[in-house]
């Protein structure tokens, strides 16, 4: 039984599909020459774990426990998930494994930590329990255009390409919805270094010279050599700034020389 079904926040919502909406796949072709879509899910809410506390009351399955006992229980197990995985270990929590992952490059083999250039964070593994009951969801594709925003093209100027970037040369990027726009300290235009995010830059608003929804262009930063992804981030949608929820997208790797 999947407990979601018991939610009365959405009619529209139906056990086992998963509403998803496609689109263009920025610099990615068919082998018809076409251009390709990819799908991501369309998120219905945000929950707190006391929602999913309510979720389990509501089932009976733990018909003895209040909700903020659930919650109590939860804290101190995921505390206990933490220091085991921050202290080395694999910890396999059933839908799938959590395990420390390590960010940033190291100049040497005995190179230190540097907390300024590496970082330590908790990664998750889905295990075969979730894939198995994953295959069994069906995604439904909704038709029309969706509010989120869309990258479909990346054109440096000065390479006359769109594999490379050029330090202080011109940057154009097409798309829908890309505005970069919202009060959110988040909101900007990123150049995020593939191996070394110490070396990303960010571009805020006001350092854009084209920034409307359906265009951004700018003088591409002065960036280290290396392999570095362009990251959109927004509060836009199509009829105002949202200050309640952040849209990010990625785009394909380009090369600094």
């Amino acid at each position: 039984m999947n407990i979601n079904t018991l939610s009365k926040t959405n009619a529209e919502y139906e056990s086992s599909k998963l509403a998803v909406a496609l689109y263009p796949t920025a610099m990615r072709k068919g082998v018809d020459g076409k251009l390709t879509y990819h799908a991501r899910p369309i998120f219905r809410n945000k929950l707190e774990m006391e929602n999913i506390a309510d979720d389990i009351i509501a089932t009976g399955a733990l018909e003895d426990y209040t909700a903020e006992q659930i919650l109590t229980v939860w804290k101190v197990v995921n505390n206990a998930v933490i220091d085991r995985v921050l202290n080395g270990s694999l910890v396999d929590g059933g839908i799938g494994t959590y395990y420390a992952r390590l960010a940033g490059s190291f100049d040497s083999e005995q190179s230190a930590f540097d907390s300024e250039k590496n970082s330590i964070d908790i990664a998750f593994r889905s295990g075969k329990t979730v894939k198995e009951l994953a295959s069994q969801i069906q995604p439904v594709i909704a038709q029309g255009n969706s509010v989120r925003p869309e990258v479909i093209s990346v054109y440096d100027v000065e390479s006359a390409g769109e594999g490379e970037l050029t330090p202080g040369g011109f940057l154009k990027i097409t798309g829908k919805n890309i505005l970069v726009t919202g009060d959110n300290e988040d909101v900007g235009l990123y150049f995020v270094n593939e191996d070394d995010e110490s070396k990303s830059v960010t571009l805020g608003a006001d350092k854009i010279g084209v920034n409307t929804s359906s265009e951004i262009a700018c003088v591409v930063p002065e960036l280290e050599a290396g392999n570095y992804l362009i990251k959109v981030v927004t509060q836009c949608s199509k009829t105002s700034p949202r200050s309640e929820s952040l849209e990010c997208i990625y785009t394909t790797a380009f090369n600094v020389q």
